[in-house]
């Protein structure tokens, strides 16, 4: 039993190999000419998808943190996010106000060194293979 499987599975390889050999042949000469591949049997390959840009985080939310001048944030996870940016504005924000504040790898940062009594404004946006999303709805808290 044991010599049939080993055989069985030699004989796969090749034919495996076989495969592999007319594919490469076949793709040489037919390039991306799929009426060619179709007429050597083959299936052509669907390009691939390129990667999208990622959606906009949103449910951002801001609440204090542990210690004084903290204000932990956190929003919902965006599917394909590698990290997020996080900005935030003195009261009241305006096109200008907004500056960077750091970047996270999960969906939650906590932002410090804030100046207590103190409202700030925050907002994230997702970073993914194909770039940046926009920026979430803003979120606001006094600082403790």
């Amino acid at each position: 039993m044991k010599a049939a499987l080993a055989d069985q599975s030699a004989k796969e390889d090749a034919l495996d190999q076989l495969i592999s050999q007319i594919a490469s042949y076949v793709e040489s000469v037919a390039g991306v000419d799929e009426t060619l591949i179709n007429s050597a049997g083959m299936d052509a390959k669907a390009p691939p998808s390129a990667p999208q840009m990622p959606d906009t985080p949103t449910g951002l939310e801001a609440t204090i943190g542990d210690h004084d001048g903290q204000i932990d944030l956190s929003w919902d996870p965006v599917s394909g996010a590698k990290s997020y940016v996080i900005q935030q504005s003195a009261d009241p924000p305006t096109v200008t106000s907004w500056t960077h504040d750091s970047t996270s790898t999960k969906s939650s940062a906590t932002v410090d060194g804030l100046t207590s009594g103190t409202r700030y404004w925050f907002r994230v946006s997702a970073v993914g293979p194909r770039g940046q999303s926009g920026w979430s709805d803003p979120a606001t808290k006094i600082a403790p």
